[in-house]
């Protein structure tokens, strides 16, 4: 027969019961590595650690520090860290890293905790995922500074191209422009073949100018990235000098230069700079500066006729156009602040009209035709391009320049994204409506609508 408890027994043990505490949360000195918690450190969960546990993630793309880290601080000083951090631990290492965005929150807790020696900044609970690889942490900032609107051009460059090369180690292969696009795809990072190939050759070609420049911007890269390759073109043709040496001895001595004035000057000018590059090449060559930049454009305006079916914008080059057109302005000054005339002036290069264009700064379109120019000579591609030129200028009030009624494949040509011509006058186009939106008229010079007559 069991023996009896008494009722006082069964009350002290209660009571005794009652003042064990809850188990401690030990799970931060539990090694992630041991074969014992081998399956639970396959899941995610929540685990606390200590602030100086956790480092920030050292490949972090962005390079600039965060302009609201002092809002961000007195954020956590009011009411405390809102969302976990969210942390992994690389194989064989004690500490943790910020697994996905995050350093900047942790770089606040960490300032927090030395200022007040408070425990809420010092015992943190955090989500933990399991290491997968480089590759994916990189990614997985990579998108939670997009995400936030963080990223400069430079940074968001410098960040893809270490993920390329994190990926091509991981993968044992090399990337070429179309499997880097799939496989940047695969992981969430939507970015096409032309913005990578600017990309690389930023990181690849302009490392001076991305370390000094801290607004170097999409838009400078592409200005910068055709008037550099036509020089490259022209040098390796002339002087049988390859890329790697063009760069060290001409374009990085006057990125250098740059650099060096940024701080100074308190802006970058990527046009300025393709002309310094320019001139240090004339000295190169011994040339005069204006006579290498025709040599450039002519070389541009063959290029352009060389491949009139090749697709636009093709490569990680901008079409030999902008080359074109930016070199028109570079040569006349005066006009430079009105593309409307130098982007007409590629459109006449391309239809062989170059000799019928002559400079007119006076008159409103900045350019004007020549009084040899025939509008019945040579093709009907032609006519049609002096009769759209006499139409901006103002010239179809010449009995020479009669009012040019639309052909009938008219359109069909416009809308070739293949026609080299089209393309060009689609610039044209463009910037002729932006120039003349507050008026919501043609420049006036005396002239009739712009392609007036019967369609």
């Amino acid at each position: 027969m069991s023996q009896k408890v008494s009722v006082d027994a069964r009350r002290r043990l209660v009571a005794q019961s009652l003042q064990v505490g809850n188990p401690g949360n030990n799970a931060h000195e539990l090694s992630l590595q041991s074969e014992a918690s081998a399956v639970p450190c396959q899941l995610e969960r929540q685990i606390e650690l200590a602030v100086d546990e956790i480092r920030p993630y050292e490949n972090n793309p962005r390079r600039s520090a965060n302009v609201k880290f002092d809002d961000i601080k007195e954020s956590i000083r009011a009411s405390g860290l809102r969302s976990p951090l969210a942390v992994t631990q690389r194989p064989g290492e004690s500490h943790f890293i910020v697994e996905a965005g995050g350093n900047t929150r942790l770089l606040a807790l960490g300032q927090l905790w030395a200022e007040t020696r408070d425990p809420r900044y010092r015992n943190l609970v955090v989500m933990f995922r399991p290491w997968r690889c480089e590759s994916h942490v990189l990614t997985a900032h990579l998108i939670e500074n997009e995400q936030r609107g963080e990223m400069s051009f430079w940074d968001k460059a410098s960040g893809i191209v270490a993920l390329k090369q994190r990926l091509e180690l991981e993968q044992g292969r090399q990337l070429t422009l179309r499997p880097l696009q799939d496989a940047l795809h695969a992981v969430g990072l939507a970015i096409n073949t032309a913005t990578l190939g600017l990309y690389l050759f930023a990181t690849e070609r302009l490392q001076i100018l991305g370390d000094a420049v801290a607004g170097l911007t999409g838009l400078d890269v592409k200005t910068l990235q055709p008037r550099l390759n036509a020089v490259k073109r022209y040098a390796s043709a002339r002087l049988a000098l390859s890329e790697e040496a063009l760069y060290a001895t001409v374009f990085e001595p006057v990125f250098r230069g740059i650099a060096d004035r940024v701080p100074h000057s308190g802006g970058f000018n990527a046009t300025a700079t393709c002309e310094a590059c320019e001139a240090a090449m004339a000295v190169q060559l011994g040339e005069s500066l204006d006579g290498l930049r025709d040599n450039l454009r002519k070389a541009a305006v063959r290029g352009v006729q060389a491949r009139p079916g090749a697709s636009w914008n093709q490569g990680p080059d901008l079409p030999d156009l902008a080359v074109v057109a930016q070199l028109m302005r570079a040569e006349h000054p005066a006009s430079a602040a009105d593309d409307l005339s130098g982007l007409a002036r590629a459109f006449a290069e391309i239809c062989g009209l170059g000799h019928c264009v002559e400079p007119a700064p006076l008159s409103a379109a900045g350019f004007r035709l020549a009084s040899n120019a025939d509008p019945q000579a040579g093709s009907p591609e032609r006519q049609r391009a002096l009769g759209l030129l006499a139409g901006i200028t103002g010239q179809i009030d010449r009995d020479s320049f009669a009012p040019m009624p639309l052909a009938a494949n008219f359109l069909t040509w416009l809308a070739d994204p293949a026609d080299q011509s089209a393309t060009a006058f689609w610039e044209l186009l463009i910037c002729l409506r932006q120039r003349n939106v507050p008026q919501g008229r043609m420049p006036t010079v005396g002239c009739r609508p712009l392609l007036e007559g019967p369609c």
